[in-house]
């Protein structure tokens, strides 16, 4: 309906009071839209570093004015599966200025507020993020999420309105490590409205909503709202916590990568590694990066795979990564959807095995037209070379004539295009040591 009217709205002859009545149609529908399915907030806190967070993007002081504000820091936080669009994060690292921002109220339903937190220094206890009222005041604080301290670690909480009511997770939380949490505010027809808390770590499922949550839910008699604000605050000099990717919709699936990974498997494999995963549905999917790391800590892209876009089917993928390296490597994916936005996978380990032996693998694809891979390895440092001869023993192609280190895989390419079809076969030799593969091109 919405193409026809746009293709309407485009032929210059029509009446004007039939044009403003259908350019007002589509005002009135991409309203209508964007109040029952757009996401609220969303978050990346894409600013200049060192900036106060309330120059920028909406963000309002309300408390503590000018004194400590938070600060825009950098880099930002990343989380297996959570939507992210890049940017930096906020630091909410002192006692002083509170900010907020708005968005439009929400008077029916359930509104969710997810967000990334890094809490590098053990907390003092209090809260430092809730929800309020559109225009904000300071007395109506909902769904107020805490930190205290648990030993080594710390554990976090939610309260519906005050100190007093406050229920924190039974399990604790690494300090210096990456967590996602949702703040979930579910608006009764009477007045009892509650609140409930997730907190989800890097290899949980958080495609769907726990039937459980991690923390409450906490309801009262009283106190209600229409959530229309979000804070962050600052209540101790002390305190150290790192907040990303705030993300506020009226839905669980609005927070959440729309791409739903079933697995992502690595295995080692002559020298190679073999990456295979696939998805029960996607959304929007432009694609996956598949990114590399021998540290778990800088990855490097090495293939972009396409997605299927929108799908209900399941879909299979699969990479081979002609790596020339040994011992353990990481993998993850990065999900990139069309409007740009990105959630990365769990991240997987295989221990590339360092190859010993002589050896000459079978080329891939065969038969193969006009060009396919071969790989070699060597048992001892020194001079081999791969060559290419006809059924009648004649040399048809040199494909390597160097050095080669011992423990690595060298690949190379074989261009078929100037011979025809055929059987021919690859000799390596290093010494005494040779090996042949045969080959068939078919044209």
């Amino acid at each position: 309906m919405l193409n026809f009217v746009i293709r309407y709205l485009s032929i210059k002859r029509e009446v004007k009071v039939k044009k403003r009545f259908l350019t007002l149609f589509v005002v009135l529908f991409a309203a209508v839209s964007t109040q029952t399915f757009a996401q609220l907030v969303t978050e990346n806190f894409d600013y200049p570093v060192g900036d106060s967070l309330s120059a920028h993007g909406g963000w309002v002081g309300h408390s503590g004015f000018a004194t400590n504000n938070i600060l825009i820091g950098s880099p930002g936080l990343e989380f297996p599966g959570y939507i992210v669009t890049g940017g930096n994060a906020a630091l909410v690292y002192n006692t002083g200025q509170d900010v907020n921002k708005t968005f439009d109220s929400v008077s029916t339903g359930s509104v969710y507020a997810s967000f990334l937190l890094k809490v590098t220094a053990a907390p003092v206890a209090g809260y430092f993020f809730h929800f309020s009222r559109n225009p904000f005041n300071t007395f109506d604080f909902r769904g107020r999420v805490w930190a205290k301290p648990d030993g080594a670690n710390y554990r976090i909480g939610v309260s519906f309105s005050g100190n007093a009511d406050t229920v924190f997770t039974t399990g604790s939380y690494n300090i210096d490590s990456t967590y996602l949490v949702v703040l979930k505010y579910k608006i009764e027809a009477a007045a009892d409205d509650s609140v409930s808390l997730y907190v989800f770590r890097p290899g949980d499922d958080i495609s769907n909503e726990p039937a459980v949550p991690h923390a409450g839910p906490k309801s009262t008699t009283g106190g209600d709202l229409s959530p229309g604000s979000i804070a962050l605050r600052q209540y101790n000099a002390a305190q150290r916590y790192i907040v990303d990717n705030i993300r506020v919709g009226t839905s669980w699936v609005l927070n959440v990568v729309p791409v739903e990974l079933t697995s992502f498997n690595a295995v080692a494999n002559n020298g190679q590694v073999d990456l295979s995963w696939a998805t029960a549905s996607e959304t929007n999917n432009r694609g996956f990066e598949v990114e590399r790391s021998s540290d778990n800590v800088n990855f490097t892209s090495v293939a972009f795979i396409d997605g299927k876009g929108t799908t209900t089917n399941t879909s299979n993928y699969s990479y081979t990564d002609k790596v020339n390296a040994a011992g353990a490597l990481y993998y993850r994916l990065k999900q990139v959807d069309f409007d740009g936005t990105f959630a990365y996978s769990n991240t997987v380990e295989v221990n590339n095995s360092v190859v010993t032996d002589f050896n000459l693998f079978q080329n891939y694809p065969n038969p193969f037209n006009p060009s396919t891979s071969i790989r070699f390895s060597v048992a001892e440092t020194g001079l081999a070379t791969l060559k290419v001869f006809n059924v009648t023993g004649e040399v048809v192609a040199e494909l390597f004539n160097s050095n080669v280190e011992k423990g690595t895989v060298q690949i190379v390419n074989f261009d078929a295009s100037n011979l025809t079809s055929g059987v021919y076969f690859a000799r390596l030799t290093q010494g005494n040591n040779v090996k042949n593969i045969k080959l068939i091109l078919n044209k």
